[in-house]
């Protein structure tokens, strides 16, 4: 199986190809950058891999929450090469692949994921553990840190930018044991693929959860 994923929802941007089990990754905080590294680096990680476009399988792509312009960017590219290949896409959700992040380090029971949304909101998730790793509870969200509601009191482990630009309000309010930093990752789209039902190019849609989209410059 050789796959390509693109994860582009936040700061971070990240490319990674899977061929078996070989895993090629590039990787950056890069804050208005993603538009100039995707193509690139997608070039770059097929040359490494003496692989073209035509050797792809599937893609997948992280499908949101997250800045409208740096989304709009991944889903593009990953539409435009589904497109042109007839390939199946995975969309995941950006909010699973930052959880996913912390699979290696499951020691509290439950786990906030939290995006930063600007206008002093958060795009978040709540997940509880399980022997095959964290299981999302409830829908995904938008919110204010202090009117966040937590399906159990805890402890909870938070994760991710919106956790740490947080970290005071969410500590009065919520029994946290763990602020941690992590960002969406591809390699963790790529684990969470199969979990993803494939979509044609055509039916590749975003996740943007607020109704009235502004584009926050990301």
């Amino acid at each position: 199986m050789i796959r390509l994923a693109l994860e582009t929802a936040t700061e971070a941007c990240s490319v990674a190809l899977q061929i078996n089990d070989e895993l090629l990754v590039r990787r950056k905080i890069a804050a208005r950058g993603h538009a100039l590294l995707l193509l690139p680096w997608i070039s770059e990680l097929l040359a490494e891999a003496s692989l073209d476009y035509g050797r792809l399988d599937a893609l997948v792509v992280g499908r949101g929450p997250g800045g409208f312009t740096s989304l709009r960017i991944g889903l593009g590219v990953a539409q435009g090469i589904a497109l042109a290949r007839d390939l199946p896409v995975h969309p995941v959700s950006s909010l699973d692949a930052l959880a996913e992040s912390q699979a290696e380090d499951i020691d509290s029971p439950h786990l906030l994921a939290l995006l930063d949304a600007r206008m002093a909101e958060v795009y978040g998730a709540c997940y509880r553990a399980t022997p095959s790793g964290w299981s999302r509870q409830g829908e995904e969200f938008l919110a204010m840190p202090d009117a966040i509601t937590l399906p159990q009191p805890g402890p909870w482990r938070a994760v991710g930018p919106g956790a740490l630009r947080y970290r005071d309000s969410l500590s009065s309010m919520f029994r946290i044991e763990d602020f941690v930093e992590g960002w969406p990752d591809a390699t963790a789209l790529l684990r969470l693929a199969d979990r993803n039902p494939a979509v044609s190019a055509q039916q590749l849609e975003p996740t943007y959860l607020r109704d009235q989209v502004a584009d926050t410059g990301r």
